[in-house]
């Protein structure tokens, strides 16, 4: 056995060895910050072990099918290193595996068709292409005039209340502000953990953009906003929502509504009434994978 096919085996089989680890849970406290809990997911760990085991499969027994099996790998390594980017939430395990599949990709390059080599790297390229582009084209696409969302700004005596569309008490406290008629008295940071929550945000916020281009505009605009409050939770390990951000403190969980009825006054206390306070509806958060 030469040389290149031991290293071919050899990246195959850490491959293999990392997506097991990483599925059964072995080494998820080396990767805890919010982007690896945003991206890990056990079926795809899974799904990186069988795909590296059909990979030495295939490079042992059928070599001439391997170009167009390294071409699927790189459609799906593209499309979740782009994710990543997009949502400006970065997975150090991910990107490791990542990083072990281009590596094998590169070393077996040579005894894979032309055809299918040069599609796997034409899809990197445009994969990385896009990576550059989005964040740039983001950052200076002009901001939706109807998108109630911003960012957290130098202004410490603005509330800024972060959530997330797939939380529920999220949206228990949205639905607070708006008895209490003080949505334009908070400023609206949203947070989203996949790619799914950035297209509810524009498809429940965006009501009078029908136009493709007035569509991609607000999608733009609330994709720079997302990004910078992503980056903003992840720089201060904040993996969980609703959370309030005013004055200089971080108020989560249970006492973000309690908190912004002292904030911004109580117009129920004269009743007595708080329905998103009672004894079994205390409030609460949400992390990537579990609302409390």
């Amino acid at each position: 056995m030469g040389k290149r096919q031991t290293l071919v085996y050899a990246l195959g089989s850490a491959m293999f060895l990392y997506s097991l680890a990483h599925g059964l849970g072995a080494v998820r406290i080396l990767c805890g910050s919010l982007g690896c809990q945003a991206l890990q997911k056990a079926e795809l760990w899974w799904a990186g072990a069988l795909y590296a085991a059909v990979l030495l499969s295939v490079y042992r027994f059928r070599r001439p099918s391997l170009g167009w099996l390294l071409l699927l790998g790189m459609v799906v390594e593209s499309a979740l290193v782009l994710t990543q980017v997009i949502l400006n939430l970065y997975c150090s395990a991910c990107l490791g595996y990542t990083g072990l599949f281009v590596l094998f990709v590169i070393t077996v390059g040579p005894e894979t068709s032309p055809s299918a080599k040069k599609a796997a790297w034409a899809v990197a390229g445009l994969a990385l292409c896009a990576s550059v582009a989005v964040i740039p084209l983001a950052r200076t696409v002009c901001a939706c005039s109807e998108s109630p969302f911003s960012r957290v700004s130098g202004d410490e005596q603005a509330v800024h209340l972060f959530f997330e569309p797939s939380c529920s008490h999220c949206h228990s406290v949205l639905e607070m502000l708006e008895q209490m008629d003080a949505m334009n008295r908070v400023r609206l940071c949203p947070e989203a953990w996949s790619l799914a929550s950035v297209w509810a945000l524009v498809r429940d916020h965006c009501h009078t953009c029908t136009a493709w281009r007035d569509r991609a505009r607000c999608l733009l605009s609330t994709l720079t906003v997302v990004r910078a409050n992503n980056a903003f939770c992840m720089e201060r390990g904040l993996p969980y929502a609703p959370l309030v951000v005013h004055q200089g403190r971080i108020v989560h969980g249970s006492e973000v509504p309690r908190y912004l009825l002292s904030v911004l006054g109580d117009p129920l206390a004269s009743s007595g009434a708080h329905p998103l306070l009672l004894p079994d509806e205390s409030g609460g958060s949400c992390t990537i994978n579990l609302c409390d």
